[in-house]
């Protein structure tokens, strides 16, 4: 680097002009009346604070306070006699308020910057905090959110191969200086995250949690095949922001000079690892806004395809993924990456969007003719059920939407992908597919609607159903299990007794107490009918928690 880079590198670090290069995408700079004005730590405004000297030099976030109201121009004059280097304020779409809160912000002598709409506080807040802790250099070699070249510059200067991973183990660029690498080395880089396996191992052995708590270069020995490894967490103002990997080179070992590489190179990443963040979360909200526009009609869909590449002309499908009981976010989350994991045919686009009951899959690029369409369609659910089936654990059933034209038309097939996937959860009896469409699962699609719609209908009566419920269990078992076994084996006692491991005989006699205590006419067809619908009402209400 040469002396003007370096005098640049100082005049950038730790100055406005830094503190924006990292977080252009959060905040829109209307004033900046001293580009280069120092910024030295955050503060968080709270209007029962006394002003004073601690804020000068400060960025101040004023969350709380409307950019449209009288507070906002008397918070940005005090903000200037306090020496504040710039306020924060919620981001407005009226031009004539910005241009005034401009201007006050320029007599005032101190930046005004507005909170991006995709965004929230928590974020911005995190965010600055983040930036204030990696200052912007100038590096001539690599420039800023250019990860492929620091990922370069460091495997050249340890002469092994290198990964940049994010805090969850995705692949975010890599180099290597030979094509000779190990086995995982390989298959990282090939799927773009690290393997499951390989990740809950180093869970079970406590090296993630290392790796965070410090930000020391951890030196993991050769196992068998496995060569050696370094990693280094890289981490800013308590923001996990990724770390950095480097496996030895087949037949070569990794030189002492590797940690002080690796050291260093944490520090210089933390701003480029904050700077392609904050990049690829705004063009990620944008991505998202776009689609859920298209999924929940109506979109555009040429704005869809300018977002994701999709062809916005091509023939599409949805797909809906769940699974059984209640989906939290760390199950909607599991889904999610498990979905990115497996990747559809060549020749089609897709993307990945959390929903209500699991994750939503856009299909794009699919083939001209409807039947071939179709039938891409059905290949990869069918094989997504199963591949997600075989790796949580749990059967994961795939709706399908119908293919339809065009991207704009994507709300169509959305409708009937989670109306066929709720068909799929709701269905118990029979050999339920684990991959179908509405047409497919039609009944248990109408008995589920039917099911939520009179779940909520206030009884006049207390049903025999309802004292079985409230009774206490009998010799272990609760009078709703046996009721429930009868419906379910065609109201045939035999069978009934035999899925609950009990004598048909105990069976029979327990069933006939339930006429006696409970008043439960099990010959009357309509009173059979009315239990069902009462089960079926209570064990979906189970599973959506």
């Amino acid at each position: 680097m040469g002396e003007d880079a370096w005098d640049r590198s100082a005049q950038r670090a730790g100055t406005l002009t830094g503190l924006l290069a990292l977080t252009s995408t959060l905040v829109d700079p209307v004033a900046l009346p001293e580009p280069l004005a120092p910024v030295r730590h955050l503060s968080v405004f709270d209007p029962l604070d006394p002003p004073g000297a601690s804020r000068a030099g400060s960025v101040l976030v004023a969350v709380g306070v409307d950019p449209r109201s009288a507070a906002a121009e008397d918070l940005l004059r005090a903000a200037g006699a306090d020496r504040v280097t710039a306020v924060v304020l919620r981001g407005t779409a009226d031009r004539e308020r910005r241009e005034r809160l401009g201007e006050i912000a320029e007599r005032a002598g101190t930046a005004l910057l507005l909170r991006a709409s995709w965004t929230d506080w928590q974020t911005v807040i995190a965010t600055v905090r983040a930036a204030l802790g990696s200052p912007v250099t100038d590096d001539g070699n690599v420039l800023l959110g250019d990860l492929g070249g620091l990922a370069r510059q460091i495997a050249r200067a340890v002469e092994g191969a290198v990964t940049i991973e994010d805090p969850d183990s995705r692949v975010l660029a890599h180099h290597a200086e030979s094509i000779d690498v190990d086995r995982i080395r390989l298959w990282t880089v090939l799927t773009g995250a690290v393997p499951e396996e390989r990740r809950k191992a180093m869970n079970r052995e406590g090296f993630f949690k290392q790796l965070w708590s410090s930000n020391q270069v951890l030196h993991r020995l050769p196992e068998g095949d496995v060569p050696e490894r370094m990693a280094v967490a890289v981490q800013a103002g308590g923001m996990r922001l990724g770390s950095i990997w480097v496996a030895a080179i087949t037949g070569k070992a990794l030189g002492h000079e590797a940690v002080d590489v690796l050291r260093a190179a944490a520090e210089a990443a933390a701003a480029h690892l904050l700077y392609h963040r904050t990049h690829h979360e705004a063009r990620h909200a944008l991505l998202l806004g776009a689609a859920r526009a298209v999924l929940d009609g109506p979109g555009s869909g040429a704005l869809l395809a300018g977002y994701s590449g999709l062809p916005a002309d091509a023939r599409c499908a949805v797909l809906a993924v769940g699974a059984p009981g209640p989906v939290g976010d760390d199950r909607r989350a599991q889904l999610e990456r498990a979905v990115r994991m497996h990747q559809p045919r060549p020749g089609s686009d897709y993307l990945v969007l959390p929903a209500e009951r699991g994750v939503l899959v856009l299909l794009g690029g699919l083939a001209k003719d409807p039947a071939d369409a179709r039938a891409q369609v059905a290949d990869y659910g069918g094989r997504l059920s199963e591949a997600l089936s075989a790796r949580l654990g749990v059967r994961v059933p795939v709706g399908l939407g119908p293919v339809q034209a065009r991207l704009d038309d994507a709300a169509r097939s959305r409708r009937d992908a989670e109306l066929a996937l709720g068909g799929l959860l709701f269905r118990r009896e029979g050999p339920a597919p684990d991959c179908a469409g509405v047409e497919q699962v039609a009944d248990a699609v109408a008995l589920r609607q039917f099911i939520e719609t009179v779940d909520g209908l206030p009884l006049p009566v207390r049903t025999s159903v309802s004292r079985l419920a409230e009774a206490a269990p009998r010799n272990g078992r609760h009078p709703l299990e046996l009721l429930s076994a009868y419906l379910r084996h065609g109201e045939q006692k035999g069978p009934a007794a035999d899925s609950l491991g009990m004598p048909r005989a105990t069976f029979n006699r327990q069933l006939a107490k339930l006429h006696e205590t409970f008043g439960l006419e099990t010959g009357d067809a309509d009173a059979m009918l009315l239990a069902r619908i009462e089960l079926l009402a209570r064990e979906h209400r189970a599973d959506r928690g």
